[in-house]
């Protein structure tokens, strides 16, 4: 009989280190392709979160309208009121609020753009003339801003860090609008940016609210895209 000859125990032990250098190998190969896939994933949605954020930045002043309201004191606050307290803050009336309901109020709706902590919030009311029960309904626009700032361009070209100047009469004062105003945003991912948006040469006139009220549904934290006013 032939006699059959086996691996060595040398041979064996060669046999499983190759196969547990493969094995190491190919895990450390899987876990770096998961590792760039979830950062790639992590800064899609924070590059959605910036353009989202932007876009209805954007859409707010570009509709925005002369129309002044009055705070919970009844004391009259202008059309668009950009304060610096802690942080730049802007508020505005600003028209195309969409109704998909068909509920009686107001198609002008009052918003408020702030930084709270590292957080971008945009804020509304479902009323224009607030009562002192009137909150506001909270949307978080980013996250991760570090430094906000908000220049307002007068007619005369002069930018202001405030608005609106307290050179004028009062009653002009509160349907003033600035002509561009300029955003300088810090983020912590990416750094600074810039926007200058320029405001509508000719925003529409005062509209008076309906008969009926103001009062509107209550709103998401989820910002959504609103319908640009009808021509």
């Amino acid at each position: 009989m032939r006699r059959v000859r086996g691996f060595t125990l040398l041979e064996l032990l060669i046999a499983i280190a190759i196969f547990a250098l493969l094995g190491l190998a190919t895990y450390r190969m899987l876990d770096s392709v998961l590792r760039t896939d979830s950062a790639t994933r992590e800064h899609e949605l924070q590059l959605r979160e910036l353009v989202r954020a932007m876009a209805a930045f954007e859409r707010d002043l570009l509709q925005v309208i002369a129309r002044p309201v009055r705070d919970p004191f009844g004391d009259p606050r202008p059309a668009l009121l950009g304060e610096e307290q802690g942080g730049a803050v802007v508020e505005l009336s600003r028209a195309g609020w969409r109704n998909p309901l068909g509920r009686t109020r107001a198609g002008v709706q009052r918003v408020r753009w702030q930084l709270s902590g590292e957080q971008w919030q945009r804020r509304y009311w479902n009323v224009l003339d607030q009562a002192q029960d009137s909150q506001p309904q909270i949307q978080q626009a980013l996250q991760g801003v570090t430094r906000l700032r908000l220049r307002y361009l007068d007619g005369a070209g002069t930018w202001r860090d405030s608005w609106p100047p307290q050179d004028g009469r009062s009653e002009e004062v509160l349907t003033l609008l600035p002509q561009a105003v300029e955003l300088i945003l810090e983020h912590r991912r990416y750094g600074e940016l810039r926007r200058l948006l320029r405001l509508p040469d000719a925003p529409p006139q005062r509209q008076t609210p309906p008969a009926g009220g103001e009062e509107g549904a209550e709103g998401s934290g989820v910002l959504e895209p609103q319908k640009e006013p009808a021509s």
